[in-house]
């Protein structure tokens, strides 16, 4: 599926590039980054008690933990099929939310090489025939919940007495409010400052470090490059046009965000339950953002470690233990594994021949 034809003709004394020595390296050292995580946590909590909540396990609320993952995604493809209405193309809605599966599959069990998004934005593309309108639909669906992740980052610590006082929770605000700051002074800078002669000396010195100022392949790939995000951003500025002029719209999108939100409060609301203990749905809503901001640090393989040791760090700040928290967190990781698993199912009724490769994932 995802096999390169000139690696596969390759003599098998050839020696692996640098990009590939460096790409191995950084495998395994993500790895090593995940089992320090894993070992820190197991480290801190009683393995007894952990078996005891696993044994304990609601199979009803399970059942309800799965379903609301299930809407979760539906909701996702939701906004992702309405931002590609609001641009002129109807896919059904059905083939999007299979689509955002495969997106899973490709995000957790084939990390290192292809992103989730890469192949939901060419299968929606290649449905269309509209490549670049694909990827501004994608783009502006992770990046609507980026900024509202942030946003609450910033808000809701200061819903729940005393939490903004912890010095984690402090500094997750800090980098929250920065980023929405560096967001703002880009959008401020917009177009105009890339079209800046600083910037284009930068270009300029990118381009011959990358020796596509000579003819040659990199040359016909940099024009190549070149030409789709040319393209990129002028439909990315129309997506933005349309919800200025039409703010029904734009609160369409905040509103399937918001929803999302919610839904992620209530998985981990559930998730704790099916352990046999309720917490309180607000408190959860006031530390999630915050976790999550610290959960998805690119420093792990699939955020496996980091994101377990980040609901064990913050969820104890409202008193819950880390027995309870470190088996709320599996049968999250547990899921999305099963999300990835569907989407391996549903991918076998799609070709994708053709997809192209990509040096990360982002999908949650």
């Amino acid at each position: 599926m995802n096999e390169n034809p000139e690696e596969q003709t390759a003599p098998t004394s050839t020696p692996p590039s640098g990009g590939r020595i460096k790409k191995n390296l950084m495998t395994w050292l993500k790895l090593a980054v995940s089992l320090l995580f894993i070992a820190i946590v197991i480290h801190s909590l009683d393995p007894k008690e952990l078996a005891a909540r696993v044994r304990n396990l609601d199979p009803v609320y399970l059942m309800a933990s799965i379903m609301l993952s299930l809407t979760m995604v539906a909701v996702s493809a939701w906004k992702w099929w309405y931002l590609m209405r609001l641009q002129g193309f109807a896919i059904p809605l059905a083939r999007m939310y299979r689509w955002y599966f495969i997106g899973y599959f490709y995000s957790n069990f084939v990390p290192s090489n292809m992103g989730g998004d890469v192949v939901r934005a060419w299968l929606a593309g290649r449905q269309v025939k509209a490549t670049e309108t694909a990827l501004v639909s994608v783009f502006a669906e992770r990046f609507t919940g980026m900024i509202f992740l942030l946003s609450m980052a910033v808000i809701l610590p200061f819903g729940l007495a005393n939490l903004w006082r912890e010095p984690a929770v402090i500094l997750g605000i800090v980098v929250a409010l920065g980023g929405l700051i560096g967001i703002a002074l880009a959008w401020v800078v917009g177009r105009a400052g890339l079209r800046s002669e600083p910037a284009r000396r930068g270009m300029e010195k990118i381009r011959h470090w990358v020796r596509a100022d000579r003819p040659g392949r990199p040359a016909r790939l940099w024009e190549k490059v070149s030409a789709v995000l040319s393209r990129f951003g002028v439909r990315a500025v129309e997506l933005w046009g349309i919800l200025r002029r039409r703010p029904a719209a734009l609160w369409a999108v905040f509103g399937l965000t918001a929803l999302h939100y919610a839904l992620a409060v209530g998985n981990v609301v559930l998730a704790y339950r099916t352990f046999g203990v309720w917490p309180e749905a607000w408190s959860v809503a006031c530390i999630l953002p915050v976790s999550l901001m610290v959960a998805m640090i690119p420093i792990t393989l699939g955020n496996l470690g980091i994101a377990e040791g980040s609901y064990v760090y913050f969820f104890g700040l409202l008193g819950m233990s880390s027995e309870l928290t470190l088996a709320m967190g599996l049968l999250l990781r547990l899921k999305i594994i099963m999300l990835g698993a569907i989407g391996m199912l549903a991918q076998a009724g799609e070709r994708l021949e053709g997809v192209p490769a990509s040096t990360g994932s982002s999908e949650s």
